[in-house]
């Protein structure tokens, strides 16, 4: 990937529950930007978060631990637990295969439509 090319991250609000639109490659050199800021959230009192994904142009290996790590922020002993406060929404296919391979698709819920995503809490 290209080290030049950055992760664009814009938050809302829906119903309670903090939306980050990621736009650009989550790898490497862009993790720690999503890290950083669903901390900012969280520490901002999010107990629920939605990762808009339907602009995500590149999901790697990274981008998975960066999943692990917000997760985790949220505490519970199982996968599920911890993923039951951090919801996808709208992956490309790409994403999805690469989601489904690692068995993440078994403990995070993804959504095709916002307001389905926003409920599931």
């Amino acid at each position: 990937m290209n080290s030049n090319v950055t992760l664009q991250i814009l938050t809302s609000k829906e119903n309670g529950v903090d939306i980050l639109h990621l736009n650009g490659p989550i790898d490497a050199n862009t993790q720690s930007d999503l890290e950083v800021k669903a901390d900012e959230v969280i520490a901002n009192g999010a107990r629920n978060i939605v990762l808009d994904l339907s602009e995500v142009t590149y999901m790697g290996s990274a981008g998975l631990r960066a999943l692990h790590v917000i997760a985790g922020k949220f505490g519970g002993a199982g996968q599920a637990e911890k993923f039951a406060h951090v919801k996808l929404l709208s992956p490309s296919e790409e994403v999805r295969r690469v989601l489904k391979t690692l068995g993440f698709d078994t403990y995070i819920g993804t959504y095709d439509n916002l307001d389905q995503a926003v409920k599931s809490f």
